[in-house]
């Protein structure tokens, strides 16, 4: 019983390395914090944005209700840019489709995570 439960989790550290141990500086897995969504609806009601590193984004719709967004690569505008776009169709922000807009740049949204003010405030310790 005891080998089975030990393959088992081997296999499981295999085939989920990222999830198997945390990052090695201690830091928190951004592209990991909250529940994945394939979109936000309502888009136009995006009251704030903040900056988290050059790959990360989170948008505030409301108080109580903000996302995070993973770029599919780093763009470097958003360090420095004191407004940001973002390109919506049918004011729904997809996830794969739509992107971060900042100075000329287009940096394509690869993930979308619902994600709490916690949350978020971990991200910046």
């Amino acid at each position: 019983m005891k080998v089975r439960l030990i393959l088992m989790f081997a296999c499981l550290a295999y085939a989920f390395p990222s999830a198997a141990l945390p990052p090695a500086d201690g830091s928190t897995e951004v592209s990991n914090l909250g529940e994945s969504v394939l979109s936000i609806t309502s888009a136009n009601r995006i009251s704030d944005w903040e900056h988290i590193d050059a790959q990360h984004v989170v948008l505030s719709m409301s108080p109580d209700e903000r996302y995070l967004l993973t770029l599919k690569r780093q763009c470097g505008g958003l360090s420095w840019a004191q407004h940001i776009g973002v390109t919506m169709s049918n004011n729904t922000i997809w996830a794969k489709f739509d992107a971060v807009t900042t100075d000329g740049l287009q940096c394509p949204i690869e993930r979308i995570n619902r994600v709490t003010r916690k949350q978020v405030d971990a991200l910046k310790i």
